[in-house]
């Protein structure tokens, strides 16, 4: 079975000294582990049992994160930086109009549901602005979901008024925590993916649109009030 590590993605960067290299390997087991153990305990999980879950020191999770806060805020960063990268590679593989098949959008939120290391953890109580990392990411996720929209409405697969904010609602709709083993989880998530794509399939081709959807700003401030 692979470690939380090998199940979390990152971006491509030039090798690093070892030092440096176990450093960001044990930052990214951290990462992947918190998702887990926040996922399954709840955030009343301690820093403790991130690290015993990574596989590292407790003292290896407070060099890094001095508060359980910020590793919080790193975990959102991640999930909205992984989201963002896995819409622009759908809208790249769909920017043949061809390519319709279920539509960007579906594809964008099947493999969000089938390969995203954990939820996109949405801030609790925070408020203020959006940190500039978690504002560069969510600027970036909303470019490449305004793309994957624009593919599926020219291919007659969306009907009017769905926003990119209504992906992101979707996608907490349709990936709850269930208690069943993920395989099983996943397929009943698809099962319902498969009838909401279904349904806006069927109000684009009657020309029924869905009235004004939720801004891009909403969901933001959903996010950080």
């Amino acid at each position: 079975m692979p470690s939380p590590a090998d199940r979390i993605d990152e971006r491509a960067d030039p090798p690093l000294p070892g030092r440096q290299r176990e450093a960001r390997a044990n930052d990214t087991a951290v990462l992947a582990a918190a998702r887990e153990v926040f996922a399954a305990q709840g955030h009343g999980a301690s820093m403790a049992d991130v690290a015993r879950h990574a596989g590292v020191g407790v003292g290896s999770v407070y060099r890094r994160y001095p508060t359980k806060e910020a590793l919080v805020e790193a975990l959102r960063v991640h999930g909205v930086r992984e989201a963002a990268r896995l819409a622009a590679e759908v809208a790249d593989e769909f920017a043949a109009p061809e390519q319709a098949a279920d539509g960007a959008v579906g594809a964008f939120l099947t493999r969000q549901i089938t390969g995203a290391t954990g939820p996109i953890l949405r801030p609790t109580g925070a408020t203020g602005p959006l940190p500039k990392d978690l504002a560069d990411a969510t600027a970036e996720l909303h470019a490449g979901l305004e793309r994957l929209i624009a593919h599926d409405r020219a291919a007659g697969l969306l009907p009017s008024g769905f926003t990119t904010a209504d992906v992101m609602q979707l996608l907490l709709h349709l990936r709850p925590t269930l208690p069943f083993p993920r395989a099983e989880a996943d397929a009943l998530h698809l099962r319902y993916l498969r009838l909401v794509l279904a349904g806006l399939r069927a109000r684009a081709r009657e020309d029924v649109g869905l009235g004004d959807g939720p801004s891009w700003d909403e969901w933001v401030g959903a996010w950080h009030d």
